[in-house]
């Protein structure tokens, strides 16, 4: 009977052997599957963070852009008034310059042409220099070719309207002429 028992208790403890393995098994996948989950987790919680930071830095270019270009069109209003100040100013003859009345009127145009400018560089808007520069499409509206002895191909040897940028940004295009060089086929006709 002993036998009976002891073998019965051999069963029992196989038995549950067998089921305390079945368990640790269920709970290792368990475990393993919990972590898992929390390593997907955290790699979701890392990755909407830098989502976030990604968009707190955009957002924050964008307030910085929009603030540094808000004058724009206000600006690109006010640059035919700076193109008559130069036209006013070019169109004065050159014998009534020594005359005082004209004088004083000069000094006033440039005075005040003076003020608008450094109210534009204020607000980040500034005018470029194009002559005696190299031809640049992102700069220069070209509105004429001329052949010039003294000038290489492809430099500006007229500026028929200023340009202005604001901040870096292209406001106004310079309008300008652009030398071809010398003329080949004159050089060509003389030799012959």
């Amino acid at each position: 009977m002993n036998e009976k028992i002891n073998n019965k208790k051999e069963k029992s403890q196989e038995t549950n052997f067998k089921d305390l393995n079945k368990s640790n098994s269920k709970i290792n996948n368990d475990l393993a599957l919990s972590k898992k989950k929390i390593k997907d987790l955290e790699d979701q919680l890392l990755r909407s963070l830098a989502d976030n930071e990604n968009l707190r830095k955009r957002h924050e270019k964008e307030i910085q852009d929009s603030v540094k270009y808000s004058a724009k069109n206000f600006a690109f209003s006010l640059l035919s008034v700076v193109d008559n100040f130069q036209r006013a100013f070019n169109s004065i003859p050159k014998d009534l310059e020594n005359d005082n009345v004209f004088k004083n009127l000069i000094i006033g145009i440039n005075a005040v042409e003076k003020e608008l400018h450094d109210i534009f560089e204020k607000n980040g808007v500034k005018m470029f220099n194009s002559l005696n520069e190299k031809f640049n499409p992102d700069l220069h509206q070209a509105i004429s070719k001329v052949y010039n002895e003294k000038v290489p191909e492809g430099r500006i040897v007229e500026e028929m309207q200023k340009g202005f940028m604001i901040g870096d940004r292209l406001l106004r295009p310079s309008m300008v002429v652009v030398s071809m060089g010398p003329d080949k086929n004159k050089n060509t006709k003389e030799k012959s």
